[in-house]
């Protein structure tokens, strides 16, 4: 059983999230480091496309894809509702398949971390260059390395967060196993309890993914050879460079095309 599978608790969930800044954010980033025409955007990893149906509200042309296809189905529905002609599929992020070329992508929830080895690292960023146009940007959101090797999380793994009739507990990190020094993966047990009405259960997860640091991810782009690493952030906020402050509580990349 995984949160994956029901996206209206995922959504409940994760109801902390400010999507309309995250937005802004991206919209900000791309007209300041962009240099194509083109405004397309595709969203990897969209989940359950609230950032899709926003910037979508805002004009964008934009298209998505996730693992999961309860989360896609979700994703439609909302696109739908909102009057938009986004193309969602079920796809993973290493080769997924689409021949269209955009301006934008973003990925955002910490999906990079789930790239487990070099290999699918790599494939995957060559894998956004095919489909985005030169001078087109990727923006990705990582985990701040700070969060596992160092006894400073940036944020707090258990939470509560309800809307509507629904209530959602989350501990995340449950269990969580210390990064293995050789591959950097780390593996926790996220728990949940879901209220929802007078209905009540719990959820329980396996969660596998990888830390990258900041300086293995600049030697990842230097690999790949597509990208120049153009800007780093350490939240949505535009004025929160990535540093070890408190207030850098994600690692936030922005590349664009070569």
């Amino acid at each position: 059983m995984s949160l994956y599978n029901y996206p209206e608790y995922y959504d409940a969930a994760f109801n902390y999230r400010d999507v309309a800044l995250e937005c802004d954010f991206i919209e900000k980033k791309a007209s300041l480091f962009g240099l194509c025409e083109n405004g397309s955007m595709l969203d990897i990893a969209c989940g359950t496309g609230a950032h899709l149906e926003q910037l979508g509200r805002r004009g964008y042309e934009v298209d998505g894809f996730d693992i999961s296809p309860q989360m896609v189905e979700s994703a439609i529905k909302k696109s739908e509702l909102a009057g938009l002609n986004s193309h969602i599929w079920v796809d993973n992020m290493v080769a997924f398949e689409n021949n269209r070329k955009y301006g934008v992508a973003i990925n955002l929830l910490t999906g990079f971390n789930y790239l487990l080895r070099n290999e699918d690292a790599l494939a995957h960023l060559d894998r956004v260059a095919d489909v985005l146009e030169r001078g087109g940007v990727y923006i990705i959101e990582l985990y701040h390395p700070r969060d596992f090797i160092t006894n400073r999380p940036s944020t707090a793994n258990t939470w509560m967060e309800s809307s509507d009739q629904v209530e959602v507990e989350v501990d995340w990190d449950r269990e969580r196993t210390n990064v293995d020094v050789l591959t950097h993966q780390t593996q926790s047990s996220p728990h949940i309890i879901v209220k929802d009405g007078e209905k009540s259960f719990s959820i329980d997860m396996r969660d596998k993914y990888r830390i990258y640091l900041y300086q293995e991810m600049r030697l990842m782009i230097q690999c790949n050879g597509r990208f120049e690493l153009v800007d780093a952030r350490g939240s949505f906020k535009l004025d929160n460079p990535l540093d070890n402050s408190r207030d850098s509580w994600r690692m936030i990349l922005v590349l664009r095309r070569k």
